[in-house]
Formats: structure tokens, C-alpha cells, sequence
């Protein structure tokens, strides 16, 4: 991530468009193809996502690979809900796993909400999302105070540059989240608290919703992964990462990034 840092120059950009919520950036090297938002001098560049030009299922940021726990149990059929769209790399390595392998029997729902129409229409035309996707340009908010369906994974990865946004502190939004999960939901999210103060309340809220929280905490990076469900977490720790057919096939070196797995049952 660092290198990509450094080549996020002008001669490496593919493509710029201006989006209501600011500046929307691709770039691309030998290698790897990313996404930024909004970036004004070098020590502003925020990267949103990567793909790998050679293996575009590779999921390549420990914390991203963090969204693909929920693997660790097997689930007969999947109904997913993905919000925060970022360089589709969720939707990749999904879609990669239920052609290619034997760890997802069949996906029935899989829906990703996007609130920039920008970010939606670059992921097609540069980061292979299927134009049959379901995506579904709306607040994320907005998304599951109106939604019908249920799902047994829900992910959660949207950040305004490096803060996530408010509405992941509001009562009603973690009601909503539960009135669109099945019993056996998982529910994980990317997190990057500014201080100890707003982690800890934000663990309190989430323990008024959810009977387990996994709290997974990275050797390089300052984000946390929270895993939240209504039935025991107890399973994702380290051993059960480093030797999971699935992450050994597809983040071999997972588990060594991981410092610190915390459970609150």
C-alpha cells in the first residue's frame, strides 16, 4: 500500500471524474489497478481499494480479507448484503468463490448498496463487477430503513476518507440491521475509531444489539474489524484463520497480520 502511494502520480491515472462527493480517482501500474477519493496533496491520498491486474480475485489488504470470516463456518446458501461498494473487491472474490471452489454452495441474494453513482459505474468499467450485479445507489442508511429482505451476511465497509460516517453510532440504524438479519446472521464491519473513547462507546451500543462481538485488531493497520451476531463467535480466533481450507487457499497470511482477537459474549 505504501508503494501505491508513492505511484498515485499523474502518469499513472486511467481515469477522473468529478462526483458530488468530491473527486473520484483511478490508477494503475505493472501490477495493480486502485481507487482514491478526494485527494489534494500526497499525505491527503487516501486509497479506497486495490485490485491485482493478474489475479483480480485476490483479496490483497488483511482487512478485507477480515470481511471473508463468516467462511470460517459453512452456510448452505447465502443472502448477502454488501454496504459500500469501494473497488468491488467483496463482489470479486464472492462471485470467484462460488464459480471456482468448493466453499459457497449458492449465493440466492447478494445486494450492494452504493451511495456514489461514480464509484458504482467505475467499478464496472474498471474493476470487473458484473453489470447484472444488484447495486443499489442509495444511503446506506436509507438502504436498511426501508428494507424487506433478510440476509445471513452483511457487510460493512463505508468510510468519508478515513472516518466512518455517523450514522454507524445511531440506535435505529443497528435496530434496522437486525430487522434485516436472519438468526444466524453475521454482520462485519470496518472500523477505524479516532480515539478509545468513541471504540468504547461504540462497543456498548453494539453489545445492546448483538449476545457476540469479535474485536480483531491488525499488526500494521490503525482499522479494527468488529464481527457482531445473536449465537457464539467463539470460532474466529487465529488457529482457526491459519488453518481454514478456505484462507489457506486465499489469504494464506492472514493470520499473521492479526495482533489481537477479543470476544465479548
Amino acid at each position: 500500500m505504501r508503494q501505491l502511494k508513492e505511484d498515485t502520480i499523474k502518469s499513472n491515472l486511467i481515469e477522473s471524474q468529478q462526483s458530488a462527493f468530491g473527486p473520484v480517482c483511478v490508477y494503475q501500474n505493472e501490477g495493480y489497478r486502485w481507487l482514491t477519493l478526494a485527494q489534494k496533496t500526497n499525505e491527503d491520498i487516501t486509497i479506497q481499494g486495490v485490485m491485482n491486474l493478474t489475479q483480480t480475485e485476490q483479496v490483497i489488504v488483511p482487512i478485507n480479507q477480515c470481511m471473508l470470516l463468516f467462511l470460517l463456518k459453512p452456510v448452505n446458501t447465502l443472502n448477502i448484503l454488501n454496504l459500500g461498494l469501494g473497488t468491488a473487491g467483496f463482489e470479486r472474490i464472492m462471485y470467484y468463490l462460488q464459480s471456482n471452489s468448493p466453499y459457497i454452495n449458492a449465493i440466492n441474494t447478494f445486494n450492494t448498496v452504493e451511495i456514489n453513482p461514480h464509484i458504482a459505474a467505475i467499478a464496472t468499467e474498471h474493476f470487473n463487477l458484473p453489470n447484472n450485479h444488484s447495486t443499489y445507489l442509495q444511503c446506506a442508511e436509507q438502504y436498511i430503513a426501508q428494507c424487506t429482505e433478510h440476509f445471513n451476511v452483511i457487510t460493512i465497509d463505508i468510510f468519508s476518507g478515513e472516518n466512518h460516517l455517523p450514522f454507524l453510532t445511531s440506535d435505529n440504524f443497528w435496530q434496522n440491521i437486525n430487522r434485516c438479519s436472519e438468526q444466524s446472521t453475521q454482520v462485519i464491519v470496518n472500523l477505524n475509531p479516532q480515539t478509545g473513547q468513541e471504540l468504547q462507546m461504540l462497543l456498548a451500543l453494539l453489545r445492546q444489539h448483538f449476545k457476540s462481538l469479535a474485536l480483531i485488531e491488525f499488526n500494521e493497520y490503525k482499522n479494527i474489524v468488529i464481527i457482531l451476531s445473536q449465537h457464539t463467535l467463539m470460532h474466529i480466533n487465529v488457529d482457526e484463520i491459519q488453518n481454514s481450507p478456505v484462507f489457506i487457499n486465499f489469504a494464506p497470511t492472514l493470520y499473521k497480520s492479526i495482533n489481537s482477537i477479543y470476544h465479548i459474549e
